[in-house]
């Protein structure tokens, strides 16, 4: 049971052609697509649908394949462990879009 109290729409209003607010018969539906948002209408895949464990404690779900393929570039560079800087700094803990 929720305490938030029920909203009831009393009167739905729009704006008229002159810009005044006018009181309308029908409701009015509007979605982001109207003031100019793209909105993705992709079917998604549901959690409840993706793979879960037999039992508690054990991760038997079966393996995602991981693909290094994409838009996203990685954060650091891929370095030596003993690699360093010009400046004599760790070289694997520069972050490479620093400015």
């Amino acid at each position: 049971m929720s305490d938030r109290p029920e909203i009831e729409i009393q009167r739905q209003t729009a704006f008229g052609d002159d810009g005044q607010l006018e009181v309308t018969e029908t409701s009015v539906e509007t979605s982001l697509e109207d003031f100019g948002a793209d909105v993705d209408h992709r079917d998604r895949d549901s959690r409840l649908d993706q793979p879960e464990a037999c039992e508690f404690g054990v991760d038997d779900r079966p393996e995602v394949e991981q693909t290094s393929e994409g838009d996203q570039s990685t954060l650091f560079a891929d370095t030596d462990e003993n690699q360093q800087t010009l400046a004599g700094g760790d070289a694997a803990a520069r972050c490479l879009f620093e400015e």
